[in-house]
């Protein structure tokens, strides 16, 4: 909820010459699909939670040289003028085609999926790119500029529903897993297999496993012993307390199996676990265990 005084958004729009109510109805129009416990759990625009991206810098052609921030979808590549224009960064990107393709399924696919550069995914991606090209990095230029497209295409493919299940589920088996991610990436990427891959990936599998385990096993509150949450819900705080990002996308169970694992901490109330699927959420630490 904005702290901002309702009077001095008012001015604002009068002072600009804006209409009543003009940032209400551009805020409405960028609200961010996520799982909450007002639509049940399901991929929706909440208007309670009323949950907008971060601000991102916007290209400095189209702000006229002003250092500028925006509330849209997409991404840090600017398609009308071919900037990259990431935390303040600004350059020409030369040939342009694979940045804007990026760019479009960023601003479509992937926002429709609750996906932005500032939840989460994004960065695991980039992580396991650029790990894959360790080994063949150029020597010159931007590294997230020529990492840019091959992130989003492993994004796009990473949070497929039977994809995420694939790398998540504990019947499967681990080691499998783990190749899977890593011959994803390096067909996205056009890398290679590294020894910085390899661990990047064991990372990723182990956690998102870690977690799926606790989503499936996690009480319905502290003090349960019988019930557990339900799955959606489970989904949602077991991929906050283990930074597991990709297992948001996952949309049941799969087969499941009968373990004597560790014991799993019950779930908080259903609005606690709502605040925590928020831009940005993933850069901070994790609750104690």
């Amino acid at each position: 909820m904005s702290a901002t005084s309702p009077r001095f958004i008012s001015a604002i729009e009068m002072i600009g010459g804006l209409s009543r109510g003009h940032f209400d109805q551009q805020r409405m129009r960028f609200r961010l699909y996520r799982r909450c416990h007002h639509a049940g759990w399901a991929l929706r625009r909440c208007a309670t939670c009323n949950i907008v991206d971060r601000a991102r810098a916007a290209c400095s052609t189209c702000s006229q040289g002003f250092a500028t921030e925006v509330f849209s979808r997409g991404g840090s590549f600017c398609v009308r003028h071919r900037r990259w224009h990431f935390a303040g960064e600004d350059e020409l990107v030369f040939p342009a085609d694979a940045c804007r393709r990026a760019e479009q399924a960023l601003a479509g696919r992937l926002w429709s999926r609750g996906v932005t550069m500032h939840t989460g995914e994004f960065a695991l991606a980039m992580r396991l790119i650029l790990a894959s090209r360790r080994e063949s990095a150029p020597q010159d230029g931007n590294p997230l500029v020529h990492a840019y497209a091959a992130v989003v295409e492993l994004l796009v493919t990473l949070t497929l529903p039977e994809v995420a299940l694939g790398l998540v589920a504990l019947a499967e088996s681990d080691s499998r897993q783990v190749e899977g991610l890593i011959g994803l990436t390096v067909g996205a990427g056009r890398g290679a297999r590294t020894a910085e891959l390899e661990a990047a990936a064991t990372v990723v599998v182990k956690s998102h496993r870690a977690a799926m385990y606790a989503a499936t096993h996690m009480p319905s509150s502290s003090g349960a012993t019988v019930t557990t949450t339900p799955f959606e819900k489970g989904i949602a705080e077991a991929a906050y307390r283990e930074r597991a990002v990709l297992l948001r996308h996952v949309t049941r169970a799969g087969h499941r199996i009968d373990s004597a694992g560790y014991p799993v901490r019950g779930a908080p109330a259903s609005r606690v676990v709502s605040r925590r699927i928020v831009p940005g959420w993933a850069d901070s630490a994790p609750p104690d265990k």
